[in-house]
């Protein structure tokens, strides 16, 4: 019972974050859901054994570092805020990436989300963010974390990369289904005769019944078409491998 109802949230987040259709992250600045803020600006920053680093001017392969052979990381992304950058993954360890952008950020962090993407489009995070200043053309290597519960068998098989503020409104999005109706409903059930009834027949939220389970994907359909059409320039989801 316990993977059945696993596989339905599952089922349910990945409908959330499809790919993206292509606005600017907002400017006041939100802090991220459980975001790392140690090394490089919160980017767990690491240089195995053997590692080369350096520059790169924006096109062809890079490094030597084992997992790393004809890593490209040329300008092959885009968003609004990050500029042209590239991503890389080691074929050695899922956890490790090279990352470098075109464009210098000093006050606003750059965050990548390791997810598990369906063959279909649509992918749902398995970890935490891992969020780090930007130097232009400045390589940077660095660890991601599978650490979300229940995910942590899941293969990296795709990065979505967005800047810091724009990390609460997609963590709204990719959990709207399992916070309902408490996002719904604030004060609880005292919010209104509505919030009063949603509680009384959903005790368990979104996975107390079929009554219950289909206005919580009604919300967070909302919730993600609403991110993805205010923000569809600002972020980018990535396949890695197939």
């Amino acid at each position: 019972m316990k993977n059945c109802l696993l596989l339905i949230l599952l089922s349910t987040l990945i409908v959330g974050c499809d790919s993206p259709q292509r606005t600017r992250a907002p400017v006041k600045f939100v802090t991220g859901n459980s975001l790392d803020n140690s090394g490089d600006g919160g980017w767990n920053v690491v240089n195995p054994p053997n590692s080369t680093t350096g520059t790169t001017n924006g096109g062809g392969t890079t490094g030597n570092t084992t997992g790393f052979a004809g890593c490209d990381l040329s300008d092959k992304y885009h968003t609004i805020d990050i500029g042209f950058f590239g991503i890389c993954q080691s074929s050695a360890n899922e956890t490790l990436f090279k990352f470098r952008t075109s464009l210098t950020s000093t006050s606003v962090r750059t965050c990548i989300i390791p997810t598990y993407k369906e063959s279909n489009g649509s992918s749902t995070y398995i970890g935490q963010p891992q969020c780090t200043y930007t130097t232009s053309n400045k390589e940077i290597m660095g660890q991601l974390v599978k650490n979300r519960q229940g995910f942590q068998n899941y293969p990296i098989n795709g990065v979505i990369v967005m800047k810091e503020p724009l990390t609460a409104e997609y963590f709204a999005c990719m959990n709207a289904y399992v916070n309902w109706p408490r996002n719904v409903c604030p004060n609880g059930p005292a919010t209104n005769y509505q919030c009063s009834q949603m509680f009384a027949n959903c005790p368990n939220g979104a996975q107390s019944g079929p009554q219950c389970d289909a206005p919580a994907r009604e919300y967070m359909a909302q919730t993600c078409t609403s991110f993805k059409t205010r923000y569809s320039d600002a972020y980018i989801d990535i396949r890695l491998k197939f």
